[in-house]
């Protein structure tokens, strides 16, 4: 529950101070705060290998997602449908870092990789303007 709490606490301060940690795995959508409507959640959770994709958006509406992964020995790969586009893209990301996804109402996680390993994660999930 603590480390729920903190890995939330950290999210939401990168988002309101625009502070991002350097690491060698982090990369990032522009983020104009201009177009966040409102603060919507935040989670974290453990991705298992072999185990079905953890849905975290299915709806129709915008959103932004600023994914952390903290805890890896897999490959995470990201379903998510970007906001210009009909068609669901998909991203690995190797290893711990940081993400920001922009999206169209849809965004899952699966961890990819040798049986009995796990990526644990955490997100914050914003609501963006309609435009």
């Amino acid at each position: 529950m603590k480390l729920r709490i903190l890995v939330g606490v950290a999210a939401i301060l990168l988002v309101l101070g625009g502070v991002v940690p350097v690491s060698q795995n982090v990369h990032a959508q522009d983020i104009d705060f201009g177009q966040i409507n409102k603060f919507e959640s935040l989670g974290t959770g453990t991705l298992h290998v072999g185990s079905p994709p953890k849905t975290i958006i299915d709806d129709d509406a915008r959103h932004m997602v600023i994914l952390t992964i903290y805890e890896s020995d897999a490959d995470t790969k990201v379903y998510w449908k970007p906001l210009d586009a009909d068609v669901v893209k998909t991203t690995a990301l190797p290893g711990e870092g940081i993400e920001t996804f922009k999206t169209a109402g849809l965004f899952k996680l699966e961890a990819l990789g040798d049986a009995h390993h796990r990526v644990k994660y955490g997100y914050v999930l914003l609501h963006l303007k309609a435009q």
